[in-house]
């Protein structure tokens, strides 16, 4: 969702596309992740490490080098995907900001840096 410029048409034409009562579940990497110019965690001069945010509400193209050079996305707040979903008709069932668990982090380390950001977007709604 967060590489398409035009996501009312989208959740219109899926909502449209649905019976009444069925559901819709997606996720998006989340704004927090999508805001900054340089998305990258940096490390504080106290050795702490952290997700600096900037921009988080200017909407829009943001490129980076993500898995290869010039990827484009589209930046959106959490009230951007709640709002267009809403206006195309769905109810909203479930909101997640996903972050590794304990135990999560205790079998993958390195995971305690996603605690800094979430880094998913969980979003369920119904068609009513």
């Amino acid at each position: 969702m967060h590489y398409l410029a035009d996501l009312d048409r989208l959740f219109r034409t899926v909502h449209r596309s649905l019976k009444p009562g069925a559901r819709f579940v997606f996720s998006v990497e989340h704004p927090i992740c999508t805001a900054p110019s340089n998305p990258q965690f940096v490390t504080l001069d106290s050795g702490r490490v952290v997700w600096p945010v900037d921009g988080y509400l200017r909407e829009g193209r943001r490129t980076t080098n993500w898995l290869a050079p010039g990827v484009v996305k589209q930046h959106r707040t959490i009230t951007s995907y709640v709002s267009t979903l809403l206006g195309a008709g769905f109810r909203l069932t479930a909101l997640e900001e996903w972050g590794p668990s304990p135990q999560q982090i205790a079998e993958v380390p390195e995971w305690h840096t996603e605690l800094e950001r979430p880094y998913f977007l969980l979003i369920a709604a119904c068609r009513e």
